[in-house]
């Protein structure tokens, strides 16, 4: 057995494939180009591949995780390669590692994300938006309605504040405005930049249209350190 762990973007042209849809194209280009994929046993075996965590329809990334378990070793490279010739246009393996047997599955070590949200916003100055992002973030909480999709999507109020690490705008141009963040994520609390962003626009009272989210990064923290995933794996060893 060999196990693996590989890193790829998920682009515009894919950014409305469900993690549903997107697991499926996986399944499918791994059985395509011959990847040794280990099956699970049981009555309806399946293939033995898991993903981080999800991303929300119309979100792009730069930096998505899929563990694989393999039944037989095989050159990570050669499985980039191949799956690169194979999958769809926007998703291409940018990275992968070999990882051991007893890692922590993708899913159960993130903690973070940092995403780059882009705007349009009319009739705002880059520092009038700057201040009204840091008024926004230094609020003692942040309350906004949510539904819970395990609740009959159920609308309750939930304070936000604890789930935003930072928030600050880093480019303007002509009322197109660059917003990075890094927030929790996870099975410990995980908030969604759309989320953020309805917040946000609740607070501020602006018009802002044309919202693109990108996920930069997802993190796992260890010993108080964010790490990529392929760095938490390879600092295991």
């Amino acid at each position: 057995m060999m196990y693996i762990r590989l890193k790829f973007t998920k682009g515009g042209e894919v950014k409305y494939i469900s993690h549903l849809d997107l697991m499926r194209v996986f399944q499918r280009a791994l059985r395509r180009v011959g990847i040794p994929i280990s099956y699970s046993s049981g009555f309806n075996p399946h293939q033995e591949i898991s993903f981080g965590a999800p991303l929300s329809l119309g979100v792009t990334s730069n930096a998505e995780y899929v563990d694989l378990k393999l039944a037989e070793p095989m050159d990570v490279k050669e499985i980039q390669k191949r799956l690169n010739n194979s999958l769809p246009d926007g998703i291409k393996i940018i990275n992968g590692i070999e990882i051991g047997e007893n890692h922590k599955s993708a899913m159960s070590v993130v903690s973070h994300s940092r995403y780059l949200i882009r705007i349009y916003a009319k009739n705002i100055s880059s520092d009038e938006l700057k201040k009204k992002i840091e008024a926004f973030a230094a609020q003692k909480d942040i309350k906004i309605m949510k539904k819970q999709p395990k609740k009959d999507f159920e609308l309750i109020e939930i304070d936000i504040k604890p789930l935003i690490i930072y928030m600050k705008l880093i480019e303007s141009d002509n009322d197109k405005y660059t917003i990075d963040c890094l927030l929790v994520s996870g099975s410990k609390g995980n908030l969604k930049p759309e989320l953020l962003i309805k917040a946000f626009k609740e607070f501020s009272g602006y018009d802002i249209q044309n919202v693109r989210i990108n996920r930069e990064e997802v993190y796992g923290s260890k010993n108080g350190i964010l790490l990529d995933l392929l760095e938490y794996e390879n600092t295991q060893k």
